[in-house]
């Protein structure tokens, strides 16, 4: 066996700075589209509000010639303005569909010298910057913070003016301009007959109800901006504008108030590498296609429960031809192994990844995994044998404080403001310290330079925006293997990146995945021992999803209640049907049907099929 010993490095505690006053400059945008006649969704109204702004700022289309571009630069133009310098818009949603109606018109925005830059997590763009000579602005995703529809937003917020009701599928190209009677319910969705009589009229008008509409979203969006900016500028001394996620404002509250020193940054290659390939996500699995008289239990925070195990320290050993002269009772942290599973299993209790998602195999293989899932899965029959890995020392209570503060304040909050922000908060933290070391780009380029970028760079997102402008999120630094593959030379094309302006990236150092690869693997070992409990009792599994189980058996009194970690019973199912993951039906003894769908837009199905 070999032995070497690795320096790692603290991820640092942020300073604690007092603030005097939380940061009141907020803005919001929304936009209005409609289905064109060339079958395109096009802008016809779109609008903001700020502090400045007694009232929302509405820009509605020309009759005249529908021209979609011109009020989409008016507004640009007007927040250009030295007075909204300092204010950070949101747009709910802002990556998932509004900026395309924003960046459509980027030809336009080119031809006046404006410059546009982007920030992607996955495939959703989720900053926005917009320049032109000094001046510039900003938009973010208000979802990357709050992470709900607008409208159970405004309800959980306890804001003044909710979400109103609106009819979408009225809205065409012929009818921008039209005034009548209100149009027939079958133009809106989710509205009762009763709520329909309310706002029937014979004197209707389309752009006047377009405008209220729209003011009422903004105002909505807004109110529930500023109380959530004061909720946690009051709870944690941070403003909630200085960050775009809530994982990210989550990390910046538990690195200035609660942190230890004591988390290892995990940024260098060899080490992310191996310890990724033993990060799995939650289980999701069907047992049983139908049933009835079922349970549905939820766990109370699963994540951060199970985050209050003992987590990784700053000491770490890199073991390699390992031999049988330690136990693996004898060691903490990620290890490659033989595994042997017995074929009688019902359960699979160890994740393998492969082409067709996560499974939990039966049999002989080889793979990453943490000691404290394999040692529960030899306390239930399974053989291991270590071939080499990482190990870690032990540390106690990493997030017992932070845990333990935001879930009192969840359960016991002053305001549903303050319940609402806490759960988030609460519930974010955990997975941040998995994500990629090495920091991506975007870049909004014409076909030349995307064409460059792809012989010459790993690609993780492309959007199209016109035919000659591409959205494009990628690793700055060349692969190697990519231009070999375009019979490039290596260092040519690094000479060549001055060319383009490629400027070179820089590894994150407040990232470990080695702490989320724990944390999900705490959360399989819990629920495993759930699911093993139930068949013991002689109960039986139907569906699982991460942190809820499906059984034909009421759970032991001891582990139900609302205390963290404990379950809680969600539904009383009279009948279940579970056709896959995430996708199932079920009609509750109180004769409601709930209906989950991966995939699927839920109001297309029903419980009959």
């Amino acid at each position: 066996m070999i032995k070497q010993n690795i320096k790692l490095k603290s991820i640092s505690k942020l300073e604690n700075k007092v603030l005097f006053i939380n940061n009141p400059n907020i803005g919001v945008i929304d936009i209005e589209t409609y289905l064109s006649k060339d079958n395109t969704n096009k802008v016809y109204a779109l609008g903001f509000k700020t502090v400045l702004d007694s009232k929302p700022i509405i820009y509605y289309i020309n009759k005249e010639d529908l021209d979609s571009s011109k009020i989409v630069l008016s507004m640009v133009n007007e927040l250009l303005r030295f007075k909204y310098n300092k204010i950070t818009f949101y747009c709910h949603n802002l990556g998932g569909y509004d900026i395309v109606f924003i960046l459509y018109r980027y030809n336009d925005i080119n031809e006046d010298k404006y410059k546009i830059s982007c920030i992607l997590r996955d495939d959703k763009i989720i900053k926005l910057t917009i320049s032109k000579d000094k001046h510039s602005f900003t938009i973010l995703d208000s979802y990357c913070i709050l992470t709900d529809s607008l409208s159970r937003l405004g309800k959980n917020f306890e804001v003044e003016t909710i979400k109103s009701i609106f009819p979408y599928k009225f809205a065409n190209e012929d009818l921008l301009f039209y005034k009548g009677k209100t149009p027939t319910i079958n133009f809106y969705e989710n509205i009762s007959k009763e709520e329909y009589n309310k706002i029937y009229s014979n004197n209707w008008s389309f752009q006047e109800e377009s405008v209220k509409y729209l003011s009422n979203d903004l105002n909505c969006l807004y109110e529930i901006l500023v109380k959530a900016n004061k909720q946690i500028f009051m709870d944690y001394d941070v403003n909630m504008t200085d960050n775009i996620t809530i994982s990210g404002l989550a990390l910046r509250i538990f690195l200035k108030d609660y942190y230890l020193n004591n988390i290892p940054v995990i940024n260098k290659s060899g080490i992310y590498r191996d310890i990724k390939q033993g990060y799995y996500g939650g289980i999701t699995e069907v047992y049983k296609p139908y049933g009835d008289n079922l349970y549905y239990y939820d766990v109370n925070s699963l994540y951060p429960y199970v985050a209050l195990q003992d987590m990784p320290g700053l000491e770490c050993t890199k073991i390699q031809y390992y031999t049988d002269t330690q136990s693996i009772d004898e060691l903490f942290g990620f290890f490659y192994c033989s595994i042997d599973a017995p074929m009688n299993s019902y359960l699979g209790l160890l994740p393998v990844r492969n082409t067709s998602g996560i499974n939990f195999p039966v049999g002989k293989w080889e793979g990453w995994y943490f000691s404290e899932e394999l040692k529960f899965a030899k306390e239930n029959g399974y053989k291991i044998k270590v071939l080499k890995g990482y190990n870690f020392n032990k540390i106690e209570n990493t997030f017992s404080e932070y845990v333990d503060d935001l879930y009192n304040k969840k359960c016991y909050p002053t305001t549903l403001t303050e319940k609402s922000v806490s759960k988030s908060l609460l519930n974010n933290l955990t997975g941040r310290w998995g994500m990629s070391i090495i920091k991506p780009t975007t870049k909004l380029v014409d076909k030349e330079e995307l064409d460059y970028i792809l012989t010459t760079r790993k690609v993780s997102n492309i959007k199209s925006i016109t035919e000659n402008k591409h959205l494009v999120t990628f690793i700055v630094q060349p692969s190697k293997e990519i231009c070999l593959n375009h019979n490039l030379e290596y260092e040519k094309v690094i000479r060549q990146d001055y060319k383009w302006g490629m400027e070179s990236n820089n590894n994150f150092t407040d990232v470990s995945i080695v702490i989320s690869a724990m944390i999900t693997s705490y959360a399989r070992i819990y629920m495993n021992k759930i699911k093993l409990d139930i068949l013991n009792r002689g109960g039986k599994l139907y569906y699982m999803d991460t942190d809820s189980i499906v059984t034909n058996i009421q759970l032991s009194s001891k582990i139900v209640g609302i205390e963290l970690g404990k379950f809680k019973l969600e539904y009383k199912i009279k009948k279940g049907y579970f056709i896959s993951n995430k996708t199932y039906c079920l009609l509750t003894n109180e004769d409601k049907v709930i209906i989950k769908s991966k995939g699927v837009i839920n109001d297309k199905l029903n419980i009959w099929g």
